[in-house]
């Protein structure tokens, strides 16, 4: 290298990075690097010798001062590569990458069980000590089920639970919490669905439990206080939605949720379980994820999972997820209490019969009725019909007072303070009726609800397990009806959310060649072959576990050489471009309709669940990271000088200027918009490093006092897109496994969820009266067993594998497609003629004909037509979709 400046010096070693990383890269970590911690860091190559890194500095100094024209690519990224660019890591900084050595605290040792299990496994006998805290807590005796749950995690083993609601499953968290914090300075996690169940959980925790919540739903100062008490062992009970876990969210507080911030996890809890399972109705991507998550980056070996709704192959799966060495016997109780009375009826007008119903004798001296609703809307309009059919006051209830109000609709499309209200007075006794979507009622702590009413039927059976559960839990009786629409209308509702989220192969095509684009990576010497940062390791996934997940055998991996690229899938293009769904109903909010049993093939979040699923197959074909702004827009109010004197002052500015020169050179405001995932991605550099350097752009401390002063520079950030970290290697084979491992997921879960409806549909329909008046003095007991029966039998058989999807010929609520095929060719061939400008997909023309908006098709455009919206119903969406294909290929679309 004798007589080769330093600049020359590091072209040769930016050429061999684009030779390896095609166009720049993340350099190999140096063994001798580490980050200097505070508030303002700095990365420094080989920072116990401090002499080159100086001279480097006094070097770009002279050039910075002698410098005529602006540097190029080359020159801008030699300087960003060897100054030392302040950088700072703020509270948001996520993984480090390998140019920023986080010099990693003392781990902490894990948490010892308090009482160590036996040489062959078995649980300790329960100790005084746990019968005096369970006294603490209020109980003098455990439930069934319970003693036996909490010994296993007291003595480390992890466990799952399933209990009816309102059985219990709380205290199994509490009592290993609470004794777990007396022994030692440890915490409980507690994954919690909903901000209204952590609420509703927050406030019946006993006063000898510090607890505190963390959610992407508080601002960042409450985000900051509550870790500051986390990390000052102030509390107990840590409560975390999934997001705020797994990090899913701009923003959200999983970049603050590091192990090293936390002190020892004694066990992590993680309730509604059974979304844990890929095969159950998981209804957030983020369930998917928490095991992994909690594992590898919290260190936690003991899990609780808690249900109230788990077939035994939902189980096993979340059993699996959990690790679980064995399955637990179900020997709980039955999933319906003996105390609750069930019925149902198919009435021609189902509004007039809950209004006739709620007026015969079985119901007319209930004072605190849930009746649920699929339908927004809906809720309105039958608490209007009942505050004018029904009387208030008209009977004292079981509390001495008759109800002020009669009834009161409760849905997410409310303002959070009249949700509030209306629960609030429910739970006070002042409200008899609440008719609202399936959100209200989990985490609810009345005892005595007298009443679940279900005005069409539930999405699942599961669903109207847990609904149904919220009554009569004090063990006094308590009736439950639903209502079934004639002509099997609900069940076409249901059926249109099944199909909604449906993906076609040509759209997971699509979304597996934005997910691999090719790279020029070469290959790497034999010694660093074979990892991709624990990405699809070349020794290969067990076959059979790579075939249980993608439904046929899996080839054993090659040797692969691309290290993996940072890529930001910009959500609002993907998804105008797939034409899926970007996000549904249901997050942390409780939003309308929810239900922790969706029976959607994908949840809401489509695309963001199939890369989940992407992540956790046995080969691990890509690494999901925290979704992300992707591009950034710099403006400086100055013009041209102020952005070059930002660039010449800061290595970072200099580096976009030279990638993305600004076109607006001109007098008056400058500005320039990149790509930060490319620019860091090339670079080598850390995400949330930049992004908050870039942030500090705005801001320069006074020389003399330090004080922070506006520059004027606005920097924003857009584009909320998914952020990953993939291969761009795979052969034509690989990605044409990924293709059918996604299609033949997604087929499946549709294939189960029609099947599930078809089930449901007969179950109910066979212990049904033709109407409500069988119903009104007294319910049937015999029927009610009999139903009680069949909803026992559906969660202890073992699931099957379902066939075809129409193998099984038209559906409830279906005709054959015979009578009116047609009909419906001619209005596709219409259709086509009206929009040429579209390019329809099969699967496109079944949805408008079935009423199901989507992004490049939404409802407020093509609704409008009632020609075509929700016009065939009544027909199979698989036969539409085939006869729409048949069209498309006559006409050449």
């Amino acid at each position: 290298m004798c007589g080769v400046g330093p600049f020359e010096a590091w072209k040769q070693k930016w050429q061999k990075k684009g030779e390896c990383f095609g166009g720049g890269g993340a350099r190999p970590p140096a063994k001798d690097s580490c980050f200097q911690s505070g508030p303002f860091g700095r990365w420094v190559p080989q920072c116990s010798k401090p002499g080159p890194t100086l001279s480097l500095q006094k070097e770009i100094g002279k050039n910075r001062d002698n410098m005529q024209s602006f540097p190029t690519l080359e020159e801008a990224a030699w300087r960003a590569d060897t100054a030392c660019c302040h950088l700072p890591i703020g509270e948001n900084t996520g993984l480090t990458g390998p140019e920023l050595q986080v010099c990693p605290p003392s781990q902490h040792p894990p948490v010892l069980p308090l009482y160590p299990p036996g040489p062959s496994g078995q649980v300790a006998e329960t100790p005084a000590e746990v019968f005096q805290a369970l006294e603490q807590l209020g109980y003098r005796a455990f439930r069934p089920g319970q003693e036996h749950a909490v010994m296993r995690i007291l003595s480390g083993i992890s466990t799952l639970l399933e209990l009816p609601t309102g059985a219990g499953k709380s205290l199994c968290y509490q009592l290993p919490a609470l004794l777990c914090a007396r022994r030692s300075s440890c915490l409980t996690l507690v994954v919690s669905p909903l901000l209204s169940l952590m609420d509703d959980q927050m406030s019946s925790l006993p006063p000898c439990l510090k607890a505190a919540c963390l959610h992407s739903g508080m601002t960042k100062k409450q985000r900051e206080s509550v870790l500051q008490k986390v990390q000052a062992a102030q509390v107990n009970v840590l409560m975390l939605s999934p997001e705020a876990l797994v990090g899913a969210g701009t923003g959200g507080p999983a970049s603050f949720l590091q192990a090293s911030q936390l002190p020892p996890v004694a066990f992590a809890c993680i309730d509604e379980a059974h979304c844990l399972s890929q095969w159950s109705h998981n209804f957030r991507p983020c369930y998917l994820r928490i095991c992994k998550v909690l594992r590898e980056r919290m260190g936690v070996r003991c899990f609780l999972g808690l249900t109230a709704t788990a077939t035994r192959s939902t189980a096993r799966d979340v059993a699996q997820h959990l690790g679980v060495a064995k399955e637990l016997g179900r020997g709980g109780p039955a999933p319906i209490p003996a105390n609750l009375h069930l019925s149902v009826s198919v009435d021609r007008n189902p509004h007039q019969a809950l209004v006739t119903l709620l007026q015969g004798d079985r119901f007319r001296a209930l004072d605190s009725i849930i009746i649920y609703c699929n339908r927004r809307e809906d809720t309105e309009r039958v608490a209007a019909l009942l505050r004018t059919c029904l009387c208030a006051g008209q009977d004292p209830g079981s509390r001495g007072h008759a109800p002020e109000t009669v009834a009161a609709a409760y849905h997410a499309g409310m303002c959070t303070r009249e949700r509030q209200r209306v629960q609030r007075a429910f739970m006070q006794g002042h409200l008899r009726v609440v008719v609202a979507t399936v959100a209200f009622g989990m985490g609810l702590d009345r005892t005595d609800v007298r009443a679940v009413l279900h005005l069409g039927m539930p999405p699942s059976f599961e669903s109207y397990v847990q609904a149904v559960g919220r009554a009569g839990r004090d063990g006094q009786p308590a009736h439950c009806h639903l209502f079934l629409q004639p002509q099997g209308k609900d069940l076409q509702e249901l059926r249109r959310h099944v199909h909604a989220n449906g993906a076609d192969f040509l759209a997971l095509k699509k979304l597996v060649q934005r997910l691999f684009p090719p790279c020029s990576c070469t290959p790497q010497p034999p010694e660093q072959e074979g990892g991709r940062n624990g990405m699809r390791p070349t020794a290969g996934a067990p076959l059979q576990e790579a075939k249980q997940h993608s439904g046929h055998s899996a080839a054993p991996v090659r040797g692969q050489v691309c290290p993996g690229h940072a890529r930001a899938l910009p959500i609002q293009q993907i998804v105008q471009a797939l034409d899926m769904p970007e996000e549904g109903k249901g997050r942390e909010d409780g939003g309308g309709g929810l239900s922790p049993h969706h029976l959607s093939p994908l949840p809401p979040t489509a695309i963001e669940t199939l890369l989940c699923y992407l992540e956790l197959h046995p080969r691990h074909w890509l690494e999901l990271l925290p979704t992300t702004y992707s591009r950034c827009h710099l403006r400086c109010p100055g013009g041209p000088t102020q952005l070059q004197a930002l660039a010449h002052k800061c290595p970072l500015a200099a580096a976009c200027w030279a990638r993305w020169p600004p076109e607006d050179m001109g007098p008056g405001s400058s500005s320039m918009e990149f790509d930060v995932v490319e620019l860091v991605n090339s670079m080598g550099w850390e995400l949330a490093s930049v992004q908050q350097a870039l942030r500090q752009l705005q801001w320069d401390p006074e020389p003399r006092t330090g004080v922070l002063q506006g520059t004027g520079v606005i920097v924003e950030f857009r584009e909320l897109a998914f952020h990953l970290r993939s291969p761009g290697d795979l052969t034509a084979e690989e990605r044409d496994e990924v293709c059918d491992f996604l299609f033949n997921r997604v087929q499946a879960q549709e294939r189960k969820a029609l099947a599930h409806l078809r089930r449901m549909s007969e179950a109910f329909h066979s212990v049904a009266f033709p109407s409500c008046g069988p119903c009104l003095e007294q319910p049937d007991m015999d029927r009610s067993a009999q139903l009680k029966a069949l909803l026992s039998c559906y969660f202890e058989e073992e699931e099957k594998e379902e066939g075809g999807i129409e193998e099984q010929g038209p559906e409830p609520g279906q005709v054959q497609l015979q009578d009116w095929e047609d009909q419906v060719r001619h209005d596709i061939r219409q259709l086509l003629s009206l929009r040429p400008e579209e390019r329809f997909s099969s699967r496109a023309v079944a949805r408008i004909f079935h009423g199901i908006g989507s992004p490049r098709y939404p409802a407020q455009v093509y609704g409008q037509d009632q020609r075509f919206w929700r016009k065939y119903l009544h027909l199979s969406f698989q036969a539409l979709m085939r006869l729409a294909t048949e069209e498309l290929l006559l006409v050449g679309r």
